[in-house]
């Protein structure tokens, strides 16, 4: 029986083990005493082991991230080229591999840089949509296309508002908002926004474009479009650009009410205000 003392324990280990098993299965020759253990290759000595302090029995590698000594141990060991370094810093700009070296204590002042080089996941990761090409065809009269879509606000408004329900005219321009505490208002909005088109405007809504957001897909709405007679369009699923005026106006109403909103000092619960007087502008404003 032979007894092995001490052991040691360390739950939380913050460093690499070497097995000198494997670097001597691998033909490396060791010399060694307990001062220093040296692994040999091909007579030349290639690492050196030291104590963590003087005498210990636990050697370690030192290695140094300044100039001196000139051979920097973790360097022997592995020299890492650009690619290691753009996918441990998960692929980042050129730019940012030109500047870490500066500002990165133990990196390299440059990595090399290839002048071409494209890697699956940078392809893949970092491709956006092509643009959606805009469409070639318009209404040909008033209220012939109606393109709708459903805005929610951070804070509630003035009016203890929470959503706004915008309706955009596709041959004329015009915009209406109607204002709402709750998604499921949206039906009896826009029945009011129908009624409104009938009675002012003396006509009826052809067809009706929409995102396929929930308050447009329920049962109940698109029974009362159907009854109606007007033609239900909506767009894919996330894919929110093929409804992309609805989309552009509400962008462009939010601009109007936030700078107005902002150059007025105004707190954020009274967007509704501005938004009202936001689409007053917008209808007014020459195409």
């Amino acid at each position: 029986m032979v007894r092995i003392t001490p052991v040691f324990y360390v739950p939380d280990l913050s460093m690499r083990l070497l097995s000198l098993g494997v670097f001597l299965r691998g033909g490396w020759q060791l010399n060694g005493n307990t001062e220093r253990i040296s692994l040999l290759q091909d007579g030349q000595e290639f690492l050196t082991f030291l104590p963590r302090w003087d005498g210990a029995t636990i050697f370690i590698i030192r290695t140094y991230l300044g100039t001196k000594p000139s051979i920097r141990a973790a360097e022997q060991i592995f020299h890492p080229d650009f690619e290691t370094y753009h996918w441990r810093f998960a692929h980042p700009s050129n730019d940012v591999l030109h500047k870490i070296g500066k500002y990165t204590y133990g990196l390299p002042s440059q990595i090399q840089i290839p002048e071409n080089h494209i890697y699956p996941g940078c392809e893949q990761g970092k491709k956006t949509n092509k643009t959606f090409p805009l469409t070639k065809t318009r209404a040909s009269k008033p209220f012939e296309l109606v393109h709708s879509d459903l805005k929610s606000f951070p804070v509630e408004s003035y009016h203890k508002y929470k959503y706004t329900i915008v309706f955009l005219d596709d041959f004329s321009s015009n915009a209406w908002t109607i204002n709402l505490r709750t998604k499921d208002a949206a039906l009896p909005a826009t029945k009011r926004f129908i009624a409104m088109v009938k009675s002012q405007f003396n006509t009826n809504i052809v067809e009706w474009m929409s995102d396929a957001g929930g308050e447009y897909k329920s049962k109940a709405f698109l029974d009362m479009l159907g009854n109606e007679g007007i033609k239900v369009s909506q767009s894919i699923p996330y894919v929110h650009q093929q409804n992309g005026r609805a989309e552009r106006l509400i962008r462009t109403l939010t601009e109007k009410a936030e700078t107005m909103r902002f150059q007025a000092c105004l707190p954020p619960s009274w967007w509704e205000f501005s938004l009202d007087h936001a689409v007053h502008v917008y209808n007014r404003t020459p195409m």
